[in-house]
């Protein structure tokens, strides 16, 4: 068996051009295919994740498009339109109501710095949505209307701490930090909070809301309180399922194109190995004749030639992993500036199931590339090499 192996691999690599290129089209299309399959996962996972953290089951929004409303709320975004003030009263008078949460978002724009701040005004019926906020330091809620609570990522830019000055020279406002937050993967890390009434004087939005974010007392009640909330004037009700469900469409949608176009290339790939090995059993014809003619069955010649395309294909697989492991990053970065609700954390981690996905998918293509060829190279007829040039 070594001597097969041997003679396989010497055969690949006395043309390394033309192996390196068949390596390389199936490397590509591989590593393709892997990070597109660890970012639909990971996306699901972490949406999945990101959503139940909320701790909500609907949103009240401006008129406009819902989806495209809560999404950005979610991620701490700013919107064009707001809610009058008497939406979180109308909910909260629903009985299926538990929490009904206020939000006022606004966007700072801080052209010196190359960014733009995110500030969030919510009164204390936010911790009951958020159980799990944590502080470094500091206390989890306001000392006074004039305090602020940091996210990690902002505090750190920021460069204060709990019982810090801050002043914000966009707005005009001097605050004191009542705490920072725990890292939790989330927008939350990058943000600013202030107390609901003093965000509505900060960006001249009184008696305004951005959003109101509502969890029911029993989930199984979300139709009939949709139906219900629906019907206030100036709002709109969107659902977690229902936004959840649309955006893993669109997703699926996107993922479903970008696999096709993977699928080309590699059905292009599976030519190029197709080719490499046809042209290999026609230049070595006369190597293949002898070998039939000191003994080699037609079984040994057909396996050898599939042992080489198994090869081949393996390299390109082994290759593509290792490239979707090193560019997967990079090309997470790039695809998650297209996707709504992008979580923050890592999402290309490709998983064992991935994984032996692929490697079967390598040998697959190996065999298929190596049928016509080896069966084309088992049938030479070893008389023919005896007849000599």
């Amino acid at each position: 068996m070594l001597n097969w192996f041997s003679l396989a691999w010497g055969n690949l690599v006395r043309r390394p051009v033309r192996s390196g290129l068949a390596v390389s089209g199936l490397a590509a299309s591989i590593a393709v295919l892997v990070c597109l399959w660890s970012f639909g996962n990971g996306y699901r996972r972490a949406l999945n994740t990101e959503l139940d953290r909320m701790g909500l089951q609907m949103m009240l929004v401006p008129l406009g498009c819902p989806y495209d409303a809560a999404a950005r709320v979610l991620k701490g975004q700013n919107l064009d339109n707001s809610l009058p003030a008497s939406v979180l009263e109308a909910a909260r008078n629903d009985p299926a109501v538990a929490v009904a949460a206020p939000l006022l978002l606004a966007a700072v724009p801080r052209p010196r710095d190359g960014r733009t701040d995110m500030w969030v005004g919510l009164d204390e019926t936010a911790l009951d949505l958020k159980p799990w906020w944590k502080t470094t330091s500091g206390a989890r809620w306001f000392a006074s209307e004039d305090s602020v609570i940091l996210g990690c990522d902002a505090a750190e830019t920021e460069m204060r701490s709990a019982g810090d000055r801050f002043y914000s020279p966009e707005t005009g406002q001097k605050l004191q930090v009542s705490g920072v937050l725990e890292r939790s993967g989330t927008s939350d890390d990058s943000l600013f909070f202030v107390p609901l009434s003093t965000a509505q004087r900060m960006f001249h939005e009184t008696n305004r809301l951005t959003a109101v974010a509502i969890r029911l007392r029993d989930p199984t009640l979300v139709r009939g309180a949709s139906e219900r909330l629906q019907k206030i004037p100036g709002a709109q009700v969107v659902t977690m399922t229902e936004m959840m469900g649309t955006f893993l469409n669109l997703v699926g949608a996107v993922r479903t194109l970008s696999t096709s176009v993977a699928a080309v290339a590699l059905l292009v790939s599976v030519l190029s190995v197709f080719n490499t090995l046809l042209a290999t059993v026609i230049e070595r014809t006369g190597e293949l004749m002898v070998m039939r003619a000191i003994g080699a069955s037609r079984a040994q010649v057909f396996g050898l030639i599939t042992l080489e395309a198994l090869l081949l294909t393996l390299a390109g697989t082994g290759c593509g992993l290792v490239g979707a492991l090193l560019l997967g990053p990079g090309l997470e970065g790039v695809v998650k500036r297209f996707v709504p609700m992008a979580p923050v954390e890592r999402l290309l981690v490709p998983s064992l199931q991935i994984f032996s996905a692929t490697l079967v998918m390598g040998v697959a293509v190996g065999v298929l590339s190596a049928l016509y060829p080896a069966w084309r190279a088992s049938r030479l007829h070893p008389a023919a090499a005896l007849k000599g040039d």
